[in-house]
């Protein structure tokens, strides 16, 4: 049963005769209602101020829990983003590495390449020197035969080559037709 300072004030009592001091109990009963209302009004304040309190805590809790699961979140991402990161540096090493192999394995390829054509062109070189020479001693050959072949037809016809090349001197005309011939007659052996 609830009371209040009303109920109290309001409440009489029967008489007797040998009783309390009615103005006494009065008295007292007003005081204890004064404190009852007191007592009432500090109730329902501390009430509004515990329910505020609780939808507070409850505030807080549903906080704390959605920060607990963003923290499990930015854990998980930290652990992925490092994971992540792990896998990358190990890929991008493994590039590397493959990159390297391949660099070094395409590098001895074009070393082996360069070797074989440097050997091919030593060779061809070789090959030139070995046509030049042939030529040139061909050639040695030929102007010796054609020397001696112009000496035999210079001895035939009667002209000293050698006379007339050391003197510098004017051939006769005779002479002079002879030397003419024997060009004309080295120029159609030649072709």
């Amino acid at each position: 049963m609830k009371y209040t300072g009303h109920d109290v004030r309001s409440h009489r009592f029967s008489s007797k005769m040998r009783g309390y001091d009615r103005l006494e109990v009065d008295a007292y009963l007003f005081k204890v209602a004064d404190w009852l209302d007191q007592s009432v009004r500090k109730n329902e304040q501390l009430s509004l101020q515990c329910k505020d309190l609780f939808d507070q805590y409850n505030g807080l809790r549903e906080e704390h829990a959605n920060l607990q699961k963003i923290l499990i979140s930015v854990n998980e991402l930290r652990d992925q983003a490092a994971t992540k990161s792990g896998e990358m540096v190990e890929k991008a090493e493994t590039d590397a590495e493959e990159l390297i192999n391949e660099a070094e394995v395409e590098a001895k390829k074009i070393r082996a390449k360069a070797a074989q054509d440097t050997e091919k062109l030593r060779e061809e070189i070789a090959r030139l020197t070995e046509q030049r020479d042939k030529i040139l001693a061909d050639l040695y050959e030929t102007f010796l035969s054609q020397i001696r072949t112009l000496e035999v037809e210079g001895v035939r016809m009667g002209v000293d080559l050698a006379r007339l090349h050391e003197e510098g001197e004017d051939v006769p005309d005779e002479e002079s037709e002879n030397v003419i011939k024997l060009n004309q007659k080295a120029e159609g052996d030649a072709s």
